[in-house]
C-alpha cells in the first residue's frame, strides 16, 4: 500500500523542535508513522504519514514537520564515554559565562579570561594524561616493573595474578621496555581523545553559517546572533592539534626521563654531560629534548589568541574560507612519532634494573605539583579578573529578568568545578589502581602480605578534599529537600485560588500543592545548593594549599583509615562513571537520560576545550536555518511560493529557536512565528549566561518577529511562550503571566508574550474517568487547548496581534 505524505511549502508548516533527551519524531508528531523528508539519521526533517491523500491532516494550507537532533546528543551508546568528559564541559560552558563578550573588540580583562581559559583547559588534558602515566607507568611499568627485576623476594603487584605475567618476560627484562609497554595506556587515551574529538568535529562543525547573501552588510548587536559563534571548524581543529601533540609529548617525557643518569635532579638532569654520550643515551636526551620543546611550543600557541581566532564567515560562503592543510595538520602526527621514538629510544639497551629504579616514578611528583600550582594561579587570576566589576542593573525594558547569581563570579564557579572533577577523578584513578595492584604507601593496612606502592601525596590530599565535599554535598541536597517540603503549605493556597472544591479532597490538593512547589522552587534551591557547594569547593582548596605548606603532607597521609575511605568514595565515583556508560550502552531510556546532560551543557560550541563533547548547535543551527529559508520561500522566493512557519520550539529547543531566529534575514522573519514553551531562556540562560541572553538580545529577537504598525514593543511581537507552574524547567521569558482559574475560556493570543497554563486542568476526575488528570510538568505541551489554539490564531491573524 502507498503512504501519501504531504511535501508543500507554500501556506502554513509548524515546524516542530523538540528538546531534552532525543524525543523521536513520532512523539513529537503525535503520530505512529513519520518519514524523513530532509536531513539524516542523525539530525533530519520528518512528516507524518498518511494512509491516502483523502485522509491526510497535512494539507496544502497547513502540514506540521518535526526537527529530530536526538542523535546529536543521545542517540548513540557510544556517547557515554563523554560522561569521562564532564570536566572539559564544564570549562568550555564557563568560557560563555563571561558577562564581557560583545560583538566589539573585547576588552583586555575579557582578552585576558580567555587565554587563562584555555591554558586551564591545556592543563586538564594534562591532569588527563598524568594521571594515566601514573597509573600504568609509574606503578606497573616503574613499581611493579621493579619488583618483577629484583632479586631478592618481594611481594608481587596484585599477588602475581597473570595478567602482569609479562612483567616477567624475559624480553620484557628492562626497565625502560617496561616504560615502554605501559605507555601503550596514556597512548591510547590521548589516541582515543584525538578519535574522538575528530570524529564529532567532522559531523558538528561540518557546516558552518553563511553570512547572508542580501546586499546590505550583516546587522549584528548582540554576540548569539553574530554568525562568527558558529564558525568553529577552525579554531576546534588548531586547538584539538595543539591539545593533542602536547599529550603526545608529554607522554614522551616520562617514557625518557626517568632513563637519565640522575634523573633526581629534574630538568637539570638533562645537561649533564653522561647522558649526551654517543649511543643510547644521546638519542634519549634528544628525544627527550624534543618532547619538552613540542610541549613548550604547544603551551606557548594555545595562550595566544590566533588559534582560538573565530572568523565571522563570508558573504554566501558555506565553507569557513581558511586552509586546512598547514603545520596544525602535521603537529599530532609530530607528536605521536615522538612518542614512538621515545618508546624505541626507551626500549634500546640494557636499561637499569637496579634498586635505584624503586619507588615513585622520577619526575612525576615534581610535575603534578607544577601543574597543580599552574591550575590553581589560573583560577585565582580568573577571580581576581573578575573582581571590582559590577553586576549590571536590571533593564529598563524588562526589570524582572534576572540577573546572574554568585554574585556575578559565575565564570569562576564553573571553572572551579570543572578542575574540581578533573582531580577527583584522576585522584580516584591512580588511587584505584594502586589499591588493585598492592596498597598505597599511605594507607597502611595491616595484616595483608603485598607490595607498598608510592602514589603522590596530592593524590591523598585531593581524595580527602573530595570526601569532604561529598559530605557538604549530601548535607546541601537534605537542606534543599527540607526547604521543597516547606513550600507546600504556600502553594496549596495557590491550589485553592486556581480550583474548586479543594477542601472536599485534601489528598488530591497535596499532591497537586507538591508537584508545584518541586517545580517552582526546584530551580531556586539548586542555585543556592550548588553555590554553596562552591564556596565550599574553595573554602578546602584554600585550606588544603594552607595546611599542605604548613604542615607538610604528613598530615593527611598518617591518618590511614581518612585514606581509606577517602580512596573508597574516589573508586565508587569513577566506578559509577563506567557504570553509568555501560548501562547507556544496554538502555535507550538511560542513554536519554545521560543525553539530557549533554542537550543542556553542549549548546555551546567548543571554544576553550576542543576535546570536550561537541556542540550539537553548530549542526542544528545551519541545518535549521537552511530548512527555515526554504519553507518561507528564502531571499529570492517567486510570487506566490512564498510560506509562512510557526517555529514550535519545547524546552531546550526553544534556545536553539532563539539562536535561529537571530540568524535569520528580515525578508524571512516577516513569515516567522515563534512558540516557545517548557522554556528555560529565563531561569537558566539569562542567569548564567547574561552576555547572550540579556534584555537586549531578547528585544532583539522580539524586534526580528514584529508585525508591521505603528508601535513597537512586546504588544506586537509574533512570539508567544506557554508554561505551567509544574514545569520544574520552563518558565515566563520577560514577565510572570496570571494563573488561569480552572473553567477560565482560552485566549488563544494572551499580550505581551508569556501565558500560564494551569496544569493539571482539571481538580477532580472527569467523568467516565476514573483517574485523576495528570500532572504533566515539563512534557506534553499539545495536549493543552491553548497549543492548537495558538497555533490557530498565528495562521488565521497573520499581523498578531
Amino acid at each position: 500500500m502507498d503512504l501519501y505524505t504531504n511535501h508543500d511549502t507554500t501556506e502554513w508548516t509548524e515546524l516542530r523542535v523538540h528538546g531534552v533527551s532525543g524525543t523521536p519524531p513520532e512523539a513529537s508528531l503525535g503520530h505512529p508513522r513519520v518519514t524523513l523528508v530532509a536531513g539524516d539519521a542523525r539530525a533530519g526533517f520528518y512528516r507524518r504519514e498518511w494512509e491516502n491523500k483523502d485522509t491526510a491532516q497535512d494539507t496544502a494550507e497547513f502540514r506540521r514537520e518535526a526537527y529530530s537532533w536526538g542523535g546529536l546528543t543521545s542517540g548513540n551508546g557510544q556517547r557515554a564515554l563523554w560522561l569521562l568528559l564532564l570536566p572539559f564541559m564544564f570549562l568550555n560552558m564557563a568560557y560563555y559565562t563571561d558577562p564581557g563578550h560583545t560583538v566589539d573588540r573585547p576588552s583586555r580583562r575579557v582578552r585576558l579570561r580567555a587565554c587563562v581559559q584555555r591554558l586551564l583547559a591545556f592543563s586538564l588534558t594534562g591532569t588527563y594524561v598524568l594521571a594515566a602515566v601514573s597509573a600504568s607507568m609509574g606503578l606497573i611499568g616503574w613499581q611493579c616493573g621493579h619488583a618483577a627485576l629484583s632479586t631478592t623476594p618481594v611481594p608481587q603487584c596484585a599477588g602475581g595474578a597473570g595478567w602482569l605475567q609479562w612483567l616477567h618476560y624475559g624480553w620484557l627484562d628492562t626497565t625502560g621496555r617496561h616504560l615502554a609497554a605501559t605507555a601503550l595506556v596514556p597512548v591510547a587515551l590521548v589516541a582515543l581523545l584525538w578519535y574522538l574529538g575528530n570524529k564529532t568535529w567532522s559531523v558538528s562543525e561540518a557546516r558552518i553559517v553563511p553570512q547572508s547573501t542580501s546586499d546590505r552588510p550583516p546587522d549584528v548587536r548582540t554576540p548569539l546572533e553574530d554568525r562568527r559563534l558558529w564558525n568553529g571548524r577552525g579554531p576546534v581543529r588548531r586547538l584539538r592539534a595543539l591539545h593533542v601533540s602536547g599529550a603526545f609529548a608529554l607522554t614522551a617525557v616520562f617514557l625518557l626521563a626517568p632513563l637519565l643518569e640522575r634523573p633526581e635532579r629534574g630538568a637539570a638532569a638533562v645537561l649533564d654531560g653522561a647522558n649526551w654520550t654517543m649511543g643510547t643515551a644521546f638519542f634519549r636526551s634528544l628525544a627527550l629534548v624534543l618532547a619538552l620543546a613540542l610541549l613548550a611550543c604547544a603551551v606557548v600557541m594555545v595562550a595566544l589568541p590566533g588559534p582560538a581566532h573565530r572568523a565571522r564567515p563570508r558573504a554566501g560562503k558555506p565553507g569557513s574560507g581558511e586552509r586546512e592543510r598547514d603545520g596544525y595538520r602535521i603537529l599530532p602526527w609530530a607528536g605521536l612519532t615522538l612518542v614512538v621514538g621515545a618508546a624505541v629510544a626507551a626500549s634500546w639497551g640494557a636499561g637499569r634494573t637496579d634498586a635505584a629504579t624503586a619507588g615513585q616514578l622520577p619526575w612525576e611528583v615534581a610535575w603534578i605539583h607544577v601543574l597543580l600550582i599552574a591550575q590553581l594561579a589560573l583560577l585565582l587570576l580568573l577571580l581576581l579578573s573578575q573582581t571590582g566589576v559590577r553586576r549590571p542593573a536590571p533593564a529598563p525594558s524588562f526589570p524582572r529578568l534576572p540577573r546572574s547569581p554568585w554574585y556575578g563570579l559565575v565564570l569562576t564557579g564553573t571553572a572551579l568545578l570543572g578542575w574540581a572533577m578533573a582531580q577527583a577523578l584522576a585522584a580516584g584513578v591512580t588511587l584505584r589502581t594502586a589499591e588493585t595492584l598492592g596498597e598505597p604507601a599511605a594507607a597502611a593496612n595491616a595484616g595483608r602480605e603485598q607490595i607498598r606502592l608510592a602514589v603522590p601525596d596530592a593524590y591523598f590530599w585531593e581524595g580527602t578534599g573530595a570526601l569532604l565535599l561529598i559530605v557538604l554535598a549530601i548535607a546541601l541536597v537534605g537542606a534543599s529537600c527540607r526547604s521543597l517540603r516547606g513550600a507546600r503549605g504556600r502553594f496549596a493556597l495557590e491550589v485553592d485560588a486556581a480550583y474548586d472544591g479543594t477542601r472536599d479532597d485534601p489528598r488530591r490538593r497535596t499532591g497537586i500543592a507538591k508537584a508545584w512547589a518541586r517545580a517552582q522552587t526546584l530551580e531556586s534551591a539548586a542555585q543556592r545548593a550548588l553555590g554553596c557547594f562552591l564556596v565550599g569547593t574553595g573554602v578546602v582548596t584554600v585550606a588544603g594549599v594552607v595546611l599542605f605548606l604548613c604542615h607538610g603532607p604528613s598530615l593527611v597521609v598518617d591518618h590511614p583509615a581518612l585514606l581509606l575511605v577517602a580512596n573508597l568514595v574516589l573508586s565508587i565515583g569513577v566506578l559509577a562513571l563506567l557504570w553509568a556508560g555501560r548501562q547507556a550502552y544496554r538502555s535507550p531510556r538511560f542513554r536519554r537520560t545521560v543525553g539530557i546532560l549533554w542537550d543542556i551543557g553542549t549548546f555551546w560550541p567548543r571554544a576553550t576545550h576542543p576535546l570536550a563533547p561537541p556542540c550539537y548547535a553548530e549542526r542544528t543551527v545551519p541545518d535549521l536555518l537552511s530548512r527555515l529559508e526554504y519553507l518561507t520561500g528564502g531571499e529570492n522566493a517567486a510570487p506566490g511560493r512564498q510560506g509562512h512557519v510557526v517555529l514550535s520550539c519545547h524546552s531546550q529547543g526553544t534556545v536553539i529557536g532563539a539562536a535561529l531566529v537571530l540568524q535569520t534575514v528580515s525578508e524571512a522573519d516577516e513569515r516567522v512565528r515563534l512558540l516557545t514553551y517548557g522554556s528555560p531562556i529565563t531561569p537558566l540562560f539569562v542567569r548564567f549566561f547574561p552576555a547572550y541572553f540579556n534584555a537586549t538580545s531578547l528585544g532583539r529577537l522580539g524586534a526580528l518577529l514584529t508585525a508591521p504598525g505603528p508601535a513597537d514593543g512586546p504588544d506586537r511581537w509574533r512570539w508567544r511562550n506557554l508554561y505551567r507552574p509544574s514545569d520544574p524547567i520552563g518558565s515566563w521569558v520577560l514577565e510572570p503571566a496570571r494563573l488561569p482559574r480552572a473553567g477560565d475560556p482560552v485566549d488563544p493570543v494572551p499580550a505581551p508574550v508569556d501565558r500560564q497554563l494551569l496544569d493539571p486542568r482539571h481538580f477532580a476526575r472527569q467523568p467516565g474517568d476514573p483517574s485523576y488528570p495528570a500532572v504533566r510538568g515539563h512534557s506534553n505541551y499539545f495536549a493543552d487547548p491553548a497549543f492548537e489554539a495558538t497555533v490557530r490564531a498565528f495562521r488565521l491573524r497573520s499581523g498578531i496581534p
